[in-house]
């Protein structure tokens, strides 16, 4: 390094006596000290960068990814179904009663649809998928075995439903979003639609003339220069994913945790999609760090897309055994002006940082306001994703964006171009059921007919919490606009049986996939009242079938409820052998059974806590002093065997083969303990202190030899007689019984005390 100084002084410096003539190996040195200070300021600059990242990014999505590469199946047997949060006896048997009268209600009130939907579910796929994720997946067999719903209707009228059986449900699932003016409205709208391009028919390429009056009332409705037509919701956001890509010269899209943008795995981070998300980046939803990391990492950000109904929240998944079910897991916002505080703040980062801001409106999209989220909220977007009732009754996607976004080639480089188009686009039907839609939705009276659908569901949502809360039930429901759903006050892990029970009532539901419902402009006052008495109905049902036990009555019941989940999540990923899971099984039935036989007693249950606490610290005090700890395991022994041998006194003849030994053999082998210490006493020369004290250390190894006989002879006794896995069950059960009573009988000592 002194040289390669030098080198460099004579360099600068011309007039030094040593004139500069660095060496090939200098200026190999010095490149490549140069480099590694490059590659030092990128590394630095990145790991800095992550770091920053790394406060503001959603882990769910990835955790939730990783887990599902490692989660094996797993399914409840019927015992385990109705014991999941550790209920007693008598919430299971009113469970089992409940489960048993809701299956057959279902099966009476849908015996059509069901033939009908057994007869195509083996060839439709969708059908498939929706039944093996409408519950978690440990109760699905169970739930499968009694439940085979299928929601076939023939006709609508209002905001009814008319089933193939010949009953009228009230829809609260809107059409997963299109129903927003009332299907009268858009069986209207249809029919016209297709009278106006009645005499063209299906003609793709050429565009009918109405195309162009949906183009201008789009512009002015978005506020936004240019318009694209595509099949559905998820294939314009993947258009205008895109674009916002081409047009940047930008990788990296960046949405919100919790948020739904269709099934394209482009923008599905979490479940669902299989191939790496290098370019989609999930960050925390209302996080100052998330501003943060979309201004530091401007020059890798494509567009920022946001789902603007992310202010309710009920874009988090369905009620799910993944987490401990809580209102806190489904939150929502109070009120909406936080939200639109936060989305203010994200368009003007946006704007500073020069990201484009996507709103993908396919769901609120003319739900919330007449122009949508854009009008609501008071934000405007660079590009905008319609879907749903935007084509009035009619399939479609639409992306609305500024000229800069929307273009889909390179001017200087004629070869390079955004490949973005669809045989369907402007498809006639469509385009004038779409215009019927537009040109409705700009007349000034419309505005009226949202204000007062938002206020309908407003006063809807008040009385019917009203409602829940003198009857103390443990639900509650939030809306923003007519999107609403329903929270749990109570942590518990039977909340999505809740759909169950709304369907006997006679509710239409689109719960799978969503956990939010809808209501729209058909809902009149007594509708509403309707839905509310349905909603209590099914609630009060629910509670008294035992699904939602207090948690002020059963202490302790979400630790063990997130506890079990804990032990069920690490038996999915940790594979234990089957042997091994049949061995602790059956090891702990014969200790339910041991503890059913003889040990009701409280103050039995008492004499085990403390000789079983006794015998865990004998446990490890035994490699330090053998002594003592044979003599205090004597003592609480003999307490033990007091409580049987006294205050439950009864044998069981399976006890002296199936759970070792019995009352009365348990007893013969306690008085050979007490026979030792009298033989060492009457063989004692004398009694003093100084003559029975060495006796204590040799009465101890005596009593410690007889232990290992007793358990060692019982072990080789069970081998011969039965077989050596029984005669395994039988030394690990008595092993760890201590442990297990102190479990077992803690808790019901305490509370009976």
């Amino acid at each position: 390094m002194s040289a390669l100084l030098d080198t460099w002084m004579a360099c600068v410096y011309p007039d030094a006596a040593a004139r500069c003539a660095p060496t090939t190996a200098d200026l190999a040195a010095l490149l490549a000290l140069a480099l590694g200070a490059t590659l030092l300021l990128v590394a630095t600059r990145r790991v800095a960068t992550a770091l920053r990242t790394l406060r503001a990014l959603s882990l769910t999505p990835v955790l939730s990814r990783r887990l599902a590469h490692w989660v094996r199946p797993r399914s409840y047997s019927d015992e385990q179904f109705f014991q999941a949060d550790g209920a007693g006896a008598v919430t299971v048997a009113s469970r089992r009663r409940g489960i048993e009268r809701l299956a057959a209600t279902l099966h009476e009130q849908y015996p059509a649809s069901r033939a009908w939907g057994t007869g195509i579910r083996e060839g439709f796929s969708d059908l498939r998928f929706t039944d093996a994720n409408r519950v978690p997946f440990p109760f699905a067999r169970v739930m499968r075995e009694r439940f085979d719903l299928c929601s076939v209707v023939t006709a609508s009228d209002g905001p009814y439903l008319q089933t193939l059986d010949g009953h009228a449900t009230l829809d609260v699932g809107g059409s997963y979003g299109v129903n927003v003016a009332g299907f009268g409205r858009y069986k209207d709208w249809m029919a016209r639609g297709l009278e106006r391009v009645r005499d063209l028919g299906p003609v793709l390429g050429p565009l009918h003339p109405v195309t162009a009056e949906n183009i201008a009332l789009l512009r002015r409705i978005s506020g936004l220069d240019e318009v694209s037509f595509h099949m559905s919701g998820t294939e314009a956001v993947m258009a205008a994913v895109r674009l916002a890509r081409f047009n940047t010269g930008r990788k990296l899209i960046v949405c919100f945790s919790g948020a739904y943008h269709g099934w394209w795995d482009g923008v599905q981070p979490g479940l669902g999609s299989e191939r790496p998300l290098d370019d989609c980046l999930t960050l925390k939803d209302l996080h100052p760090a998330s501003l943060d990391v979309i201004r530091r990492r401007a020059g890798e950000i494509a567009a920022v897309l946001v789902n603007p109904v992310q202010s309710f929240h009920p874009n988090a998944p369905p009620p799910s055994d993944a987490v401990l079910l809580t209102s806190g897991v489904r939150r929502t916002e109070e009120g909406t002006e936080r939200y639109a505080e936060w989305l203010r703040r994200l368009r003007a980062v946006c704007q500073e940082a020069s990201v484009p801001l996507i709103f993908d409106e396919v769901y609120t999209g003319f739900r919330l306001a007449p122009g949508g989220a854009q009008e609501y909220f008071g934000v405007t977007a660079d590009m905008v994703v319609y879907g749903k009732t935007v084509a009035g009754g009619m399939p479609i996607g639409v992306v609305c964006g500024t000229k800069a976004l929307m273009r889909r080639f390179d001017p200087e480089r004629p070869m390079r171009i955004a490949y973005v188009i669809g045989t369907f686009s402007g498809h006639p039907v469509v385009m004038g059921a779409m215009n019927e839609f537009l040109r409705w939705v700009i007349e000034p009276p419309t505005a009226a007919l949202y204000a007062e659908m938002n206020e309908r569901c407003a006063d809807w949502t008040r009385a019917t919490n009203h409602g829940l809360a003198d009857a103390a039930l443990p639900i509650r429901v939030v809306h923003l606009g007519t999107v609403w759903t329903v929270l749990f006050t109570e942590p518990g892990r039977y909340n999505w049986l809740l759909q169950y029970y709304l369907r006997a009532e006679g509710v239409s539901m689109s719960w799978v996939g969503t956990g939010r419902c809808l209501a729209n402009m058909d809902f009149t006052e007594k509708d509403y009242e309707a839905l509310q008495t349905k909603l209590l109905s099914a609630a009060h049902a629910m509670n008294a079938d035992g699904w939602w036990p207090r948690a002020a009555e059963h202490p302790g019941r979400e630790r063990r409820m997130r506890m079990q989940l804990v032990r069920e999540v690490v038996g999915s990923l940790v594979r234990v052998p089957r042997p091994l899971r049949t061995f602790y099984t059956e090891v702990m039935r014969r200790k339910k059974d041991d503890h059913h036989a003889s040990h009701s007693d409280l103050t039995n249950q008492l004499f085990h806590i403390v000789s079983s606490s006794v015998f865990l610290g004998c446990y490890v005090l035994a490699f330090w002093d053998l002594t003592t700890a044979m003599w205090a395991g004597l003592a609480a022994l003999f307490l033990r065997q007091i409580g049987h041998a006294v205050l439950e006194p009864p044998c069981h003849d399976k006890e002296a083969t199936l759970l070792g030994f019995n009352t009365r053999n348990k007893t013969l082998v306690l008085g050979v303990y007490l026979a030792i210490p009298v033989v060492h006493l009457m063989l004692a020369p004398e009694w003093t202190a100084a003559a029975l004290g060495p006796l204590v250390p040799a009465v101890a190894q005596q009593w410690f030899g007889w232990t290992l006989l007793v358990v060692g002879g019982r072990v080789a006794y069970l081998v011969w007689a039965q077989n050596a896995w029984l005669a395994m069950v039988w030394l690990v059960k008595l092993a760890t019984d201590p442990l297990t009573d102190i479990v077992a009988y803690s808790p019901r000592y305490l509370k009976r005390s």
